[in-house]
């Protein structure tokens, strides 16, 4: 979906350019009308100066050359003139050889034309019927100016204003964008800032760079997210409590049942089953909240930070030897669904064992197989045999370091994974011949954040 900044910027930039386009649209009809008005005009004054220059006697056209303006002089210069009556036809001299196809008026009459004049050129016209003192003869009085100088001026013009206009645009257009980046600052301000919430760097929104627009929205979200963790905090909290608080009284009842089961056993295997169901309840409830806690944006483990920091404290504990540890996750990857606390302690337990039994080569892969997450550590040690393997990967099998030589925290983190729902296997490692272990992330009621 496009952007609000993209969509303000697309709408002004479109109202920009409409508005110039009516306003170049505008300007050149203007500029157009102002130049044939300026023409009319001129023509007008040039009639004027003619009529005034000549005169019509016994029927014939007399003029004053001494009179009439030196435009009309040089040939094709441009600006003209021509009498006409029923016999006799007077140019000026810069029409050269060139007649005008003039139509007869009768007297006042006028008309104003365009048509073809020397050199195939455009001219305006301007034509006035004369007559005599006596009123016996009529004759037709033209002015014609050339329309390519006019016009040539008038593209220079105008084409000048639109190298201004289409500059303005431009600096209009890119105006709007480096306005809009600015004023959206700090809305990605807050976009990154959420990101570093996801990514569980910082806790709550800082408002001191929110404006004033939203910062009432990000207060409330700060609010939420304090009341959520804790409420999830005390619920964790509570559970925990319960859970303590019933260990006592659960172990005097597993005394009895005990006692019971050398009188009564009937009674003591019902009475057993009974405290089983309550132990089992009582994991299912510490799960839900241990799990619950994924929920909220700091809780869950960062990768690879998190793994980067577990092997910094390893290399110093393991000093001794000389381990390389490779971290490869895929670029797309953030965290993975597990709580921070759990997943130290999980992957803690399995790198120190794999520290332990490695001669130099550690590996931990993490990649998203049909969009569910599979996590790889694999070392360069001796590895387990076959009839191990098939002994680690029992539910709920306890094994110490002395049986397998891979065992150590085993037990944690079984329990670790169980409680989560994931799947944990252990195979032989194709890359260096050591221990592989395997953790898919394959729970769906478990959500990660990314």
């Amino acid at each position: 979906m496009i952007s609000i900044r993209s969509k303000l910027s697309l709408w002004l930039s479109g109202l920009i350019i409409i508005a110039t386009v009516i306003g170049l649209i505008l300007f050149e009809s203007m500029l157009r009308q102002a130049f044939h008005d300026s023409i009319i005009n001129r023509l007008e004054e040039d009639l004027e100066h003619i009529i005034l220059a000549s005169h019509i006697n016994s029927g014939e056209i007399i003029i004053d050359q001494n009179e009439l303006s030196s435009f009309y002089k040089p040939a094709y210069s441009g600006r003209y003139f021509q009498f006409n009556s029923d016999n006799q036809v007077i140019r000026s001299r810069s029409l050269w050889d060139v007649q005008l196809d003039i139509e007869l008026l009768a007297q006042n009459q006028t008309r104003v034309w365009q048509a073809k004049g020397p050199k195939n050129n455009d001219m305006q016209l301007l034509s006035i019927g004369i007559g005599s003192t006596s009123g016996d003869k009529v004759a037709t009085l033209t002015v014609a100016q050339d329309l390519s100088i006019g016009r040539r001026v008038f593209s220079e013009v105008f084409g000048t204003k639109l190298a201004i206009n289409i500059a303005m645009l431009l600096a209009m257009i890119f105006g709007i964008f480096i306005i809009l980046r600015q004023s959206f600052k700090p809305v990605k301000y807050i976009q990154d800032s959420l990101a570093k919430l996801r990514q569980g760097e910082i806790n709550a929104l800082e408002l001191n760079q929110i404006p004033v627009e939203i910062k009432p929205l990000a207060e409330t979200y700060n609010e939420l997210l304090d009341y959520t963790a804790n409420q999830i905090e005390r619920s964790r909290n509570n559970l925990g409590n319960l859970s303590h608080g019933l260990k006592t009284p659960l172990a005097v009842m597993q005394q009895q049942v005990e006692v019971l089961g050398l009188s009564n056993p009937e009674a003591a295997e019902a009475m057993q089953q009974q405290l089983d169901q309550i132990r089992n309840m009582i994991e299912r409830k510490l799960t839900a909240a241990r799990i619950t806690g994924d929920m909220l944006p700091a809780a869950q483990m960062v990768i690879p930070r998190d793994f980067e920091a577990l092997t910094s404290t390893l290399d110093k504990v393991h000093h001794q030897k000389s381990i390389t540890c490779d971290i490869q996750v895929e670029a797309d990857i953030a965290r993975l669904p597990i709580h921070r606390e759990d997943g130290m302690e999980l992957f803690g337990n399995l790198l120190d064992n794999a520290y332990k039994w490695a001669e130099s080569n550690i590996s931990l892969t993490i990649k998203s197989i049909n969009q569910v997450l599979t996590l790889y550590i694999e070392d360069d040690g001796p590895g387990v045999n076959d009839s191990q393997l098939t002994q680690l990967t029992n539910r709920g099998k306890r094994l110490d370091e002395g049986v397998m030589g891979h065992g150590l925290g085993l037990s944690i983190v079984k329990e670790i994974i169980e409680q989560y729902g994931y799947s944990l296997s252990f195979s032989r490692s194709e890359r260096f011949g050591g221990l592989c272990v395997t953790i898919v992330f394959d729970n769906p009621k478990v959500k990660t954040l990314s």
